[in-house]
């Protein structure tokens, strides 16, 4: 999956769970709730469909450290390449 092709399923998904937000603005470096407004239940609801939507688990540790999209299109790499590894 590109770059392209995963940001774009993220902004169905931030569509979703954010639907007041306008997602022809978002950008990699778009810091989630400062820019989209995400409180922590809406994060957290975010976070379950991105992992369903890839098929991944990303711990609630690194949950913790994700600002920007960027931090979670990195998260989802690093999670599809701990899971082709396992």
């Amino acid at each position: 999956m590109t770059d392209q092709e995963m940001m774009d399923e993220l902004l169905k998904i931030i569509h979703i769970c954010l639907p007041e937000t306008e997602t022809e603005s978002v950008t990699p470096e778009t810091v989630i709730n400062r820019d989209l407004g995400a409180d922590s239940m809406s994060f957290v609801m975010l976070m379950t469909k991105i992992e369903a939507r890839f098929n991944i688990r990303v711990p609630e540790d690194t949950w913790q450290n994700l600002a920007t999209v960027q931090d979670v299109m990195d998260a989802i790499r690093k999670a599809q390449k701990e899971a082709a590894n396992a």
